[in-house]
């Protein structure tokens, strides 16, 4: 593989071989974008085109230096993650990072670590790394893998050039889809709908039968009523076999998209009250019902629902306890949607 492989990134592309091509390349990076377009990818392609031996502004993918890193086995390349069922980069592993920045490259002029989910690490790994940052050795390229830059310290940031990636477009999704994963060409162009321009989000959603759950999740909405908060937080859990997970990582990943699957909801709703006809509607075999829901709901409640929904996905990424964050979530939403809602005519009627 090359940058030629990667797709949907073509600014990122130019502003690194102008870089390499001018022997202009900074000491610190953050790559910001949303999970799942890439950017681990790109990382790796960009250290290959690095080190390659034939020196240019693309990797060979032949050469010594390029088949290694494709095989993890490069002596001046390292990744930090967080480890193992947990959700935050530590301190050691820091530690570590500096650890391996002391020591001089070995095959080239760099020495490259590339930190994935950068923005978890936790605050004494923020400190440590900061330090790294205000006095890196002159052979270093640290590069910091985020979804969200608002979850990097400020003094981070800083000191760090930030090069921000774009989700992938639908076609080159479907695309992947159908020649990487086998799909079928009309599940492909579904999920390539709703995956947000993510492929880690798309092959869940095609691993999980997500498509075929989102069905009953909006059938189950449309009919909920005020007091069906804790009923519903437990089909929710039965029908995506969430507590059948024991990796509580892996349950997490499955709560975020089922909330996302809510968001996506009530986005519709909002899109068919405000008559945005250019804008696509996910859920577009319940049109004719989220138009007729709309009409109870005013834009107000909507937008409150949805601010209250996007809480929930930062209170998921801060350990919070997942079948209380759902649950409080639903009884706030069903408290909105119930409490707030716009009377009809006959219960206009009825209340004079």
């Amino acid at each position: 593989m090359s940058f030629k492989t990667i797709s949907c990134q073509d600014r990122a592309i130019k502003l690194f071989q102008n870089a390499i091509l001018n022997d202009r390349l900074a000491h610190a990076y953050i790559f910001a974008g949303q999970e799942g377009i890439g950017k681990t990818l790109f990382s790796r392609e960009l250290a290959k085109t690095i080190f390659c031996q034939h020196r240019g502004t693309d990797a060979c993918d032949t050469c010594n230096s390029c088949k290694r890193i494709t095989s993890d086995n490069f002596s001046d390349l390292f990744f930090i993650l967080p480890e193992k069922n947990s959700r935050v980069i530590k301190i050691e592993q820091l530690k570590y990072l500096q650890d391996v920045l002391n020591v001089k490259p070995l095959e080239s002029k760099y020495k490259i670590v590339i930190i994935q989910s950068a923005d978890k690490m936790n605050e004494e790994a923020s400190n440590c790394l900061l330090k790294t940052l205000e006095e890196p050795p002159s052979y270093a390229i640290i590069i910091l893998i985020v979804t969200s830059l608002e979850s990097v310290r400020e003094t981070i940031r800083s000191r760090c050039q930030i090069v921000r990636f774009s989700p992938l477009s639908s076609t080159v999704v479907k695309d992947i889809l159908i020649n990487r994963f086998q799909l079928d060409n009309k599940k492909a162009e579904r999920l390539a709908v709703v995956s947000n321009g993510s492929i880690e989000r798309a092959t869940l959603l095609s691993g999980t039968h997500a498509l075929e759950k989102k069905n009953w999740l909006v059938d189950r909405i449309l009919k909920l009523e005020m007091n069906d908060n804790l009923t519903f937080s437990k089909e929710l859990f039965e029908e995506w076999h969430i507590q059948d997970l024991e990796v509580l990582e892996e349950k997490r990943t499955y709560v975020k998209e089922l909330i996302l699957s809510f968001l996506l909801y009530y986005r519709d709703l909002l899109i068919c009250k405000t008559g945005g006809s250019k804008l696509p509607i996910h859920y577009i075999d319940w049109k004719d019902a989220l138009i007729s829901k709309s009409n109870s709901l005013s834009e107000d409640v909507l937008f409150r629902i949805i601010n209250v929904i996007k809480t929930s996905l930062g209170h998921l990424d801060h350990n919070a306890n997942i079948t209380l964050l759902l649950e409080n979530m639903i009884t706030k939403i069903l408290h909105l949607q119930f409490n707030c809602r716009i009377p009809s005519l006959q219960e206009h009627f009825s209340l004079r």
